[in-house]
């Protein structure tokens, strides 16, 4: 009592001086916390902490600074901080809530007169844009609007106990009536980002009550904690202004539909997927309205992860695979956030555990339990319906057999895609090409997830789709897109991917040299001649095959990819082509020598190859092991000393004779200026260089530092830091460190640290003899500087492989996760933070 004995003299309702201040300062120090266990609450005199004889001042403040945006927004926190940290203690009064709620409503300065009877006799006022009355302007030192409406969402949810007559469930009840036509897609305004965020928060603060109050160590009161009937009539009351929002004009509105759904969809789906579903069909098969196709694909995409889940909403796996069937239109080249969307919705069901595989439905199919549209809007909102789950079964393993045309139809509609979106390689100026990109990206890693958790049963298409499509297609325009998918198939696939194409390309390569492409000396970047494309395309095809997780497929193969890399690299002088000849050098050898997760489907290989896992994988949609279990079991890729042996035999045979070739290019040349064929040789060799000296980073650690196996780890898996990582970014395994020699006495660790060292003096000897040569120049002296760089720089890693793996992992682990404290997580986001951490 005493903090208001000494702050509220200091109030002069004539006076704005220190009203602001004394406000802050009365929010900062009432007290709000209930007192610890064991600790009796002081209820009367100077020292008392009982909210209920301090309450009806602050309302009593509140009402005499109407329409004051400053007091309204502190003292909305205050009470809200009050109720939340009560749980349940504090009950008040229907004049109370029906104040705040009259306050809550002048947040959004909606431009309406409506239902100003039912509201407290001293606000009732036309209700229309008060910011033209507020005596300070809703700006600099205020909490921001989206705050003001999280704290009156807190409010409501937290107040929420019964369903008693002028309680927060029947006030609300009136909000929803008076707000809802401004949700209406036609009643779009200033107003409908705030509406939308709030609709979030209160989806959001309900899904995390609903939560807390679930744990077994809660401390609320049984008697003060959220009824399932109240908690289902509020989902509907949200759910009929988010289905508004659903077709907005607005993204953001778009967008806060999404998120409140699919919280919503957390607690009840019945009450969700029902009637959206519905929706959803209707608008997908809409061709004239583009933007509800739009709105569909991305709600899909959000409430995948959901749907799919078998434990948490059974009669979502039936719909999986016509919504799949329905979406294929969305992968458009003509529509690339149409494209986008659909492809997410793919990938995200991936993430959740979906197997495409067919089942088989044995016996007559059940009798159906039919459910009207009528009926399901009229379905008893207090208790979820009875299922019958052999119906639900049924249904779901007959729809399965649909997965084998969808794979299909999927495979042809992504290679049209690349078809017919632009490459980077063929302009170096295109105002589309980052967005193609990344349309590229998503299209390719959704192939490698679908062949991840697709069935064997369907290898043998899936081959024979590729293998078509690479050998039929050979336009440069597409050459950058297939090489993504070739990297996806041989990513998820990588022994029927190496049989399909590996020799083929060889072949052709091989074929294409002996003809003479690729001989003509050219240091061009951006143009090429027309018989250089059969030969291009070949060799990034093949550049992608050996861009694989586990270099022990590789080895069968070995002699024809040394070939390869030879013909590409050693003899070839168009820069295009050779080129990728050290970029294959460079591929081979780091895939080879690297540590790196591998078999990362949704469950680990024993659980794959168990039969009851194949028969009903539908219900095991959605469940993802704490990473901290054993049955995780995140394998990784360590070289073998086959490997090893193999990446030897390059750095001698491909890497260290390059050494002694420039070296004596350098040393045969004089001062005059160099040809152009002489510009070309020394390019292909400082490239060739390079690439293998950059093969050398997995090998040995950078100059003394002595790394073992599990010391990069150790304090992020037991130490301080760890205990106060959130769970979803700590670590509960070793990962190990990755260099194959760490002993540095040791004759190979010797070697190649002398490979790097001649080559940084020829690096060094090259560049004293070609600066000031000319302008003919300037691209070699370019590649030596680069040269230089990665044999003193690079060790296996550098920053943007290190951003990029970083913002795969933060785009995958937003998308599942709904909190930070998860700790299942699908073992592909695990694969990823594992390797992140690694690297």
């Amino acid at each position: 009592m005493e903090v208001f004995e000494e702050l509220l003299p200091q109030i002069q309702f004539n006076s704005m001086d220190r009203q602001i201040l004394t406000v802050q300062l009365l929010t900062l120090f009432v007290p709000t916390a209930r007192p610890p266990k064991g600790v009796e609450l002081v209820t009367s005199g100077p020292q008392s902490t009982d909210p209920q004889r301090w309450l009806p001042t602050i309302f009593s403040l509140w009402s005499f600074n109407l329409r004051t945006s400053v007091f309204d927004a502190y003292l909305m926190n205050l009470v809200t901080t009050l109720v939340l940290e009560q749980r349940g203690q504090l009950k008040l009064t229907n004049e109370q809530l029906r104040f705040v709620f009259a306050s809550g409503l002048h947040f959004f300065n909606l431009p309406v007169s409506r239902g100003a009877a039912t509201l407290p006799r001293n606000i009732s006022m036309q209700l229309r844009d008060s910011s033209g009355v507020y005596r300070m302007q809703a700006g600099a030192g205020l909490p921001l609007k989206e705050e003001r409406a999280h704290s009156f969402a807190r409010f409501i949810v937290y107040t929420m106990h019964d369903e008693s007559s002028g309680g927060t469930l029947e006030l609300f009840e009136q909000l929803v009536q008076m707000i809802e036509p401004f949700y209406h897609p036609s009643n779009n305004g200033a107003w409908s980002g705030l509406l939308a965020r709030f609709l979030r928060h209160l989806a959001k603060e309900l899904l995390q009550r609903s939560r807390a109050e679930a744990a077994e160590d809660c401390e609320v009161p049984v008697d003060a904690r959220l009824s399932r009937s109240v908690r289902r009539r509020l989902v509907v009351l949200v759910r009929t202004l988010a289905m508004l929002l659903l077709f907005s004009k607005g993204e953001d509105s778009v967008s806060m539909s999404h998120s409140t759904l699919k919280h919503l969809a957390e607690l009840e789906p019945d009450l969700i997927f029902r009637p959206l579903l519905d929706t959803l069909y209707t608008a997908i098969d809409s061709v004239t309205e583009t933007h509800r196709m739009i709105s569909a694909m991305r709600a899909l995409a959000k409430l995948a992860t959901t749907l799919s889940t078998f434990a948490h909403y059974p009669e979502g796996a039936q719909h999986i695979a016509p919504l799949l069937t329905l979406t294929l239109p969305g992968i458009d080249v003509n529509d690339p956030t149409k494209s986008y969307f659909a492809l997410s919705f793919i990938h995200n069901l991936c993430h959740n555990g979906v197997v495409f595989d067919e089942l088989l439905a044995s016996g007559d199919m059940p009798e159906v339990r039919s459910i009207s549209k009528e009926s399901a809007e009229d379905m008893d909102v207090s208790e979820p319906p009875e299922l019958d789950m052999n119906q639900i079964e049924w249904a779901t393993r007959a729809s399965t057999a649909q997965f084998e045309a969808w794979i299909d139809q999927y495979l042809r509609r992504v290679f049209a895609l690349m078809d017919n979106l632009s490459s980077s390689q063929d302009t170096s100026n295109n105002t589309n090409s980052s967005a193609d990109m990344k349309l590229v990206l998503m299209a390719s890693y959704s192939i490698e997830l679908v062949l991840k958790q697709c069935g064997s049963r369907y290898y043998p298409m899936i081959s024979r789709l590729i293998t078509q499509f690479v050998t039929s297609i050979t336009s440069l325009s597409a050459v950058e897109g297939m090489h993504k998918v070739v990297n996806a198939f041989v990513s998820a696939l990588p022994e029927l991917a190496h049989a399909s194409l590996l020799s083929l390309c060889c072949e052709r390569i091989v074929e294409e040299i002996d003809n003479g492409v690729g001989l003509t000396p050219s240091l061009s970047r951006f143009t090429r001649t027309h018989s250089e494309t059969t030969l291009i395309w070949f060799a990034t095809m093949l550049l992608a095959l050996v861009e694989c997780s586990d270099g022990q497929h590789l080895l069968k193969y070995k002699s024809q990819i040394v070939h390869a890399m030879k013909l590409l690299s050693g003899t070839c002088m168009s820069r295009h082509v050779y080129n990728i000849g050290g970029q294959m050098l460079n591929c081979v050898m780091l895939t080879l020598t690297s540590t790196t997760p591998c078999h990362t489907r949704s469950v680990p290989d024993s659980v794959w190859n168990d039969t009851e896992f194949r028969d009903n994988h539908f219900r095991h949609w959605g469940k993802h092991p704490n990473v901290a279990d054993d049955s995780f079991s995140l394998e990784w890729h360590t070289p073998s000393m086959q490997e090893i042996e193999f990446a030897q035999e390059l750095m001698r045979e491909m890497v260290e004779p390059r050494i002694g070739e420039l070296a004596a290019f350098i040393d045969s040349a004089d001062k005059r200026e160099l040809s152009n064929t002489e510009n070309v040789e020394l390019n292909r060799l400082v490239w060739v260089l390079r690439c293998g000296v950059r093969g050398l980073g997995h090998l040995v650690p950078p100059p003394g530092t002595t790394i073992a196996a599990d010391d990069l780890t150790d304090a992020l898996v037991g130490g301080d830091d760890a205990n106060g990582m959130p769970p979803r970014y700590r670590l509960d395994r070793q990962v190990p460190g990755g260099y194959v020699f760490t002993d540095a006495d040791s004759s190979e660790y010797g070697e190649v640290m002398d490979i790097r060292k001649r080559a940084g003096l020829a690096t060094a000897q090259a560049l004293q003899c070609v600066v000031g040569r000319g302008d003919g120049n300037v691209e070699n002296i370019k590649a030596l500087i680069l040269l230089g760089e990665s044999v003193v720089c690079y060790y296996a890693v550098d920053r943007p492989q290190f951003t990029s793996k970083r913002r795969a992992w933060n785009y995958g682990i937003e998308g599942f996760a709904m909190d930070n404290t998860i700790c299942e997580m699908p073992r592909i986001y695990a694969s990823r933070r594992a390797q992140l951490t690694q690297v």
